[in-house]
């Protein structure tokens, strides 16, 4: 039979192209197990179209060697390639978590200061509903609470928590508002206290911020030895004759 009248052994393109896409997942990394099937699939189609090419000569042309050689490779390479993105994964892993817990950080620290931001304009409208009247910690707390901004919030480290809660301790990532009061020569400051808890490398990581709501100065008098609070003599009754 004439060369030309010649058709491709059953099996020859298969093989071919199960051994071309073996190499492409093989390079892939993530498809190792696939690449090791296709390269087989590659070598039994490659062995099933010589056989019957050298059993049928006048009416299978003869098959090309690329079934085989790219079935061999698609194979070898799963295996040559596995110390490498071993190591690629004990570097690459550790860094992708630091990230990921940084992002978080980020996004609780944008939670607390977001947090902080409306309770100062809760502040300001307390002082324009009433100016001179000292303004309640519990009422912005409260305000903040149905606020629909602290409402959208989301807790990035615990999903399953609230991103904001009134409290000094709770979840990591929450943010948790509480009241102040500190007392430092002779000033009082009333504050209203955000605290929240990230955690990077295993580690907590504290992040603070307040909002002072009102001061108060002790009276005091002046004596030869500086500023202290004056007490008024205490003088003993007059016993009655």
């Amino acid at each position: 039979m004439s060369a030309a009248l010649l058709i491709p052994a059953p099996g020859a393109k298969t093989a071919k192209v199960c051994g071309i896409l073996a190499i492409v997942f093989a390079l892939t990394c993530v498809g190792f197990p696939i690449a090791i099937i296709l390269g087989i699939i590659a070598l039994v189609q490659q062995g099933k179209a010589k056989r019957l090419a050298k059993a049928e000569p006048d009416v299978y042309e003869p098959v090309p060697a690329t079934g085989l050689v790219t079935g061999i490779i698609g194979l070898v390479l799963p295996v040559l390639m596995l110390p490498v993105v071993g190591i690629v994964s004990a570097i690459a892993i550790p860094a992708l978590l630091v990230q990921r817990e940084r992002a978080r950080e980020v996004v609780v620290q944008s939670n607390l200061d977001t947090a902080r931001a409306q309770a100062e304009t809760a502040l300001q409208a307390t002082h324009a509903r009433a100016p001179g009247q000292v303004p309640s910690q519990d009422a912005i707390i409260q305000a903040l609470s149905v606020d629909p901004v602290m409402q959208a919030l989301k807790n990035p480290i615990t999903p399953s928590a609230p991103a904001f809660q009134r409290g000094t301790e709770g979840p990591l990532g929450t943010v948790m508002v509480s009241t102040g009061q500190e007392e430092e020569r002779g000033v009082t400051t009333w504050s209203i206290k955000f605290r929240a808890v990230a955690r990077r490398g295993g580690q907590d990581r504290i992040l603070e911020a307040d909002v002072i709501t009102h001061t108060q100065e002790q009276v005091q008098g002046r004596t030869e030895d500086g500023w202290e609070l004056v007490q008024p003599p205490t003088e003993a009754p007059t016993p009655h004759q």
